[in-house]
């Protein structure tokens, strides 16, 4: 069973390197009333194969699984009116810790939006919310295989879905160069009567060119010249978090580009989330791309410190190499990692990701 995983996987790659095509053409797009209403659709697909030491360090579990499939729908209603869709199946087809293979299908994201002007946009829906710059970022546009271990903590004591809340937000750019999302959304309703919404707000300066998409970018490329320094803060009853984060991607000599980010958050549950310990979480990475070669080498690091001094701290550290077939429509990832943890054995990881992006 292990050598036809090998096996399967070796041929999405080499199909993936000899027929481009594939993700080169452009998505299924229909447009009305002179192209003032139009509707693309498209999807994500990123076969994964991992090798991952057990919690005793002593053999480990392989698994071929489709790390996300996802189905995609956006467009225009009417010039100010848009809309996006999402599907999401992740760790499709992983053998859980029950042997059973994972299947789990939900919607993602849906939201409309109106912009009224660069300045001032209104968001509603099933949105994500932006705690950090790597928590709003498209998986689809990440610079290493996934996000960082610890970006999502608050998902599930808020009732989130990889970080996606029901709720409104209001955002806009400023003379191109500040930016802001301020929001109100569900979060856990399961406490006592009464219990007040959740307040979301992000502030961020582009010395440069702002990212203005609605999903933050994980690398252009060289195509775009940003530094991003943000804030974010999340808050519901006695529940904190607390954000700051850098970030810069900037073409080089040659066509080359390089791509830093680093991400600290502030987790406190407090009285209302109990579950979710005081903590400090960072997150580090950064990639040097290779135009000609199509290559990126990179590193990431994430690390979780609990201030309880009886809770074990844990980290990851995770070097690999991106080939960059056709960017983010097509490439090929793999890494090699260790998950360290205070009193239990290093754990080593090893991943092979090829994506599809079609949207």
């Amino acid at each position: 069973m292990r050598n036809m995983r090998c096996l399967l996987l070796v041929g999405i790659i080499v199909c993936s390197c000899t027929n481009p095509i594939y993700a080169s053409a452009p998505p299924f797009k229909f447009t009305l009333n002179g192209g003032k209403t139009s509707i693309s659709i498209g999807f994500l697909a990123q076969p994964q194969f991992e090798s991952l030491d057990n919690a005793t360090a002593t053999d480990s579990t392989e698994n071929f699984f489709l790390r996300r499939f996802r189905f995609i729908a956006g467009g225009k209603i009417t010039p100010k009116l848009s809309f996006f869709i999402e599907s999401d199946n992740p760790n499709l087809g992983k053998k859980a810790a029950n042997g059973e293979r994972i299947n789990d299908f939900f919607v993602q994201d849906a939201y409309a939006s109106y912009a009224f002007r660069p300045e001032f946009q209104l968001d509603g829906g099933m949105i994500i919310v932006p705690g950090s710059h790597n928590a709003a970022q498209s998986a689809a546009t990440l610079l290493p295989i996934d996000f960082g271990s610890y970006t999502f903590m608050a998902s599930d004591p808020t009732h989130s879905k990889t970080g996606r809340d029901y709720g409104m937000q209001a955002r806009g750019y400023i003379k191109k160069h500040f930016e802001y999302r301020v929001g109100l959304f569900r979060g856990n309703t399961d406490l006592d009567t009464g219990f007040p919404p959740r307040l979301t707000a992000r502030f961020v300066w582009y010395p440069l060119e702002a990212d203005t998409g609605f999903f933050y970018t994980g690398t252009t490329h060289g195509q775009k010249k940003i530094v991003a320094i943000g804030t974010s803060y999340d808050h519901q009853g006695n529940y904190n978090a607390n954000s700051f984060d850098f970030f810069f991607d900037h073409p080089v000599n040659n066509g080359d580009a390089v791509t830093l980010q680093a991400d600290f958050i502030r987790y406190d549950g407090g009285s209302s989330f109990k579950t979710l310990p005081l903590q400090n979480d960072w997150l580090l990475e950064g990639s040097y791309y290779f135009r000609k070669a199509k290559l990126g080498p990179y590193i990431q690091y994430a690390s979780r410190d609990l201030r309880n001094p009886s809770s074990p701290d844990d980290s990851k550290i995770q070097g690999g190499v991106a080939y960059w077939i056709q960017k983010h429509k097509l490439n090929i990832k793999a890494a090699y990692g260790k998950l360290l943890k205070d009193n239990s054995p290093d754990r080593s990881q090893f991943v092979v990701q090829t994506q599809f992006f079609y949207y």
